[in-house]
């Protein structure tokens, strides 16, 4: 199988041996990581390929496509579980994972199991299509709901819309959360950041969206030039459901209205509609843990857009009292915007890097948040960061600034 680095230019397979490539869990783990080697390129022609080798695995059940800039995760649990409610054998594929590559992969709320994830991914390997890490691992979730016959998958965007490669379902309903600034040095500018999204808009295809503005206007262009039904939650007019949501924060009742919306398009019974809310659950989204060492907010906002929403979820839910972080961010992100939207003058930040190659450093964090005033201290090992969260004298302790991060700390708070 010939390979290629990030220029185009052909490499071999050192550092993975013959033994290393056998299928088990651990290995296919190794195989991923070898494969980000090609980082990320834009083209659908490789996902067809794999996807052809294995059979047009994703035509095999119905399909449900959601992107946005946030929230897309949180409508995609929803509907999964309003779906499964309705008595649907649903699949789910989601990214990034928290804690394992296992939770990107799931069936009624169930992960693939290691064993299965493997041998997905070992089989989408044996195509022998040069492919990137995203689309192994989309054509591994589309072969595995075919190959345990769901009836309906969830399916995420990774990045964007337009070149993701999730973008090769053909769904029948199409959705996008809102559209903000993510990403820039991939997407572009907002105007150009919205037309990527609109990119899964198919023809004569439903779509619900809760953009307003430019990418509202984009968005309609898009779903008009498609003929596609276009279906508007505007956030503005938003009444809070009156059905109970199993997710805390403030911003989760916006995705629920979006859900809501995609529920009753696809006829979904309200008693499923209103189990599906009751039941579902999100890691990593204002998750609300308390023990012995006090109360911890763990939030995966990694944009301002992101973060405008905690705040104001912590404002409401917790507007008294000391507030501790553990922040980090990449720096790829705009964490100088995050840093004046999240914290109070009054907060202390202890400032750790996620675990990623594209982690900004502690240094240039620490600096922008002693430019706007608000004292910190740098801890570069994230579990001692925790320790030293779980020490501290705060009335509410948060962890925040990116998904990386939190995945990497989540299991730690649940310790005492």
């Amino acid at each position: 199988m010939k390979t290629y680095d990030k220029g185009n230019r052909e490499i071999g397979n050192e550092g993975i041996s013959a033994t290393s490539l056998l299928p088990c869990y651990v290995n296919s783990l190794k195989y991923l990581d070898w494969l980000c080697v090609f980082g990320i390129k834009e083209g659908l022609e490789r996902i067809k390929e794999l996807t052809a080798s294995l059979g047009e695995p994703q035509n095999f059940y119905r399909t449900i496509h959601v992107a946005g800039t946030n929230g897309k995760g949180s409508v995609c649990a929803m509907l999964a579980e309003m779906l499964k409610a309705q008595g649907l054998r649903v699949g789910l594929f989601t990214s990034p994972h928290l804690e394992s590559y296992c939770e990107r992969i799931k069936i009624n709320g169930e992960n693939i199991s290691e064993n299965d994830f493997a041998e997905m991914i070992f089989r989408v390997k044996d195509c022998n299509v040069v492919a990137t890490h995203f689309e192994v691992l989309t054509a591994a979730a589309f072969e595995y709901f075919k190959e345990r016959a769901v009836d309906i998958a969830v399916i995420e965007v990774g990045l964007g819309g337009t070149f993701d490669s999730t973008n090769i379902i053909t769904p029948e309903l199409s959705v996008i959360t809102n559209v903000a600034l993510d990403h820039e040095n991939i997407l572009g500018d907002l105007e150009n950041i919205a037309r990527n999204k609109a990119g899964i808009i198919k023809e004569n295809v439903p779509v619900v969206t809760g953009a307003t503005g430019l990418p509202l206007e984009i968005i309609r262009e898009v779903a008009k030039d498609k003929n596609s039904p276009l279906y508007e939650v505007n956030p503005l007019k938003l009444k809070s459901p009156s059905l109970m949501l199993n997710l805390r924060g403030e911003y989760q009742k916006f995705n629920a209205a979006i859900a809501i919306k995609a529920a009753e398009l696809l006829k979904l019974d309200d008693a499923a509609i209103e189990k599906g809310l009751a039941q579902v659950k999100w890691a990593g989204r204002f998750e609300v843990i308390k023990n012995s060492a006090g109360v911890f907010i763990i939030d995966g906002a990694h944009n301002p857009h992101g973060a405008k929403a905690l705040r104001d979820s912590l404002d409401k839910n917790f507007p008294n009292g000391k507030r501790i972080w553990v922040f980090g961010a990449l720096r790829d992100k705009n964490f100088a915007e995050m840093i004046k939207i999240l914290f109070r003058a009054d907060d202390f930040v202890i400032v750790t890097p996620p675990n990623s190659e594209r982690a900004a450093t502690t240094e240039i964090l620490c600096k922008t948040l002693h430019e706007n005033d608000i004292p910190c201290a740098a801890v570069e090992n994230n579990l001692e960061a925790i320790e030293r969260l779980k020490n501290s004298a705060g009335d509410v302790k948060i962890i925040a600034g990116s998904l990386y991060l939190i995945g990497n700390v989540r299991r730690k708070i649940f310790d005492n």
